[in-house]
């Protein structure tokens, strides 16, 4: 049997409203690739949909009865995988045509690097494209030094998870996915990662999509364990910078995370957290505000949610 060069990870729960569109977007993209859907015991005919589309895409079904997060769901798809390069696609998430293509040159371009990564559309419930997820990395492909990557990215994860490809051998020498960080495993990844630099590319190649349901609005109702989820990354990475960026890393952190405690808060309608935000913010003085703005990207993250609220008058 041939490797595949490329596997993809999908834990499946329950997904059925979306899966088979996340399914379709892989259609016409799966040569040399490997489709590895770890279900969760869906009672909803998500693996019925899954069994289905085995007659056109590469899928294996993996069941875990048991299971308990899209983490550990991962880690057991991670484990499987035959393919050197990985890549996770959520059930209602999708790609966009032409990605394994971008994938797969941006591998042989950039041999040097863990990750790999490009911009991604945001989709509301029903598919329409309303706004962007994009670090703030520059409207050029290029690759991004250690330094540069995490001093950005350990402020504010920009990173959408279906814009993300890495080595498998890596990630697993890191330990996987921290099966406890239910919101920020992904983050905790991305910055494990680019400790070797991180190859980027501004195309959009895939849509995240946002909506009432997901994990960010139904977990971030206990703000204390939500503020723990975000301080763990941070704790853990930035001993990894120098010394002249960590510093100011550390307060763009902080005061990015406070702002993000206090979003959740007013979501669930919560002034908890405003204080706090306000002193942060405040104690970056009006000369970082900018460049805050810009690595946090906070008007593109929270503008469509803002409009997707307001249209269901939540």
């Amino acid at each position: 049997m041939t490797r595949p060069w490329l596997s993809v990870i999908m834990p499946i729960f329950n997904g059925h409203a979306t899966l088979d569109t996340a399914l379709s977007s892989l259609a016409g993209q799966c040569d040399g690739l490997e489709i590895i859907a770890v279900d969760q015991a869906s009672t909803d005919g998500s693996r019925d949909l899954l069994q289905a589309a085995q007659t056109r895409l590469p899928i294996r079904i993996i069941d875990n009865p048991d299971g308990s997060s899209w983490t550990e769901n991962t880690n057991i798809g991670l484990h499987e995988a035959r393919a050197p390069l990985i890549t996770m696609l959520h059930q209602d998430d999708v790609w966009s045509p032409g990605r394994a293509a971008l994938l797969k040159d941006m591998a042989g371009r950039h041999q040097e690097v863990d990750i790999w990564a490009h911009g991604a559309d945001l989709i509301d419930e029903h598919g329409a494209t309303v706004g962007q997820m994009c670090p703030p990395f520059g409207a050029a492909r290029r690759v991004l030094t250690s330094e540069e990557a995490m001093s950005r990215l350990i402020v504010q994860n920009t990173l959408a998870l279906p814009a993300v490809m890495f080595r498998r051998d890596a990630a697993l020498h890191k330990g996987g996915l921290d099966e406890a960080l239910w919101y920020t495993a992904d983050w905790d990844l991305w910055l494990s990662l680019a400790q070797n630099g991180l190859a980027w590319d501004p195309g959009h190649a895939s849509a995240f999509r946002i909506h009432a349901n997901s994990l960010t609005m139904t977990g971030s109702r206990n703000l204390q364990s939500f503020k723990r989820q975000l301080e763990i990354p941070l704790d853990r990475h930035l001993v990894h910078l120098p010394d002249r960026l960590r510093r100011r890393a550390r307060r763009r952190a902080e005061a990015a995370n406070a702002l993000n405690v206090c979003l959740a808060g007013l979501h669930h309608r919560s002034l908890r957290g405003v204080g706090s935000a306000l002193r942060k913010a405040f104690m970056l003085g009006p000369n970082e505000w900018r460049d805050f703005l810009m690595t946090t990207k906070i008007v593109n993250r929270l503008a469509p949610r803002m409009k997707l609220a307001m249209k269901r008058g939540t």
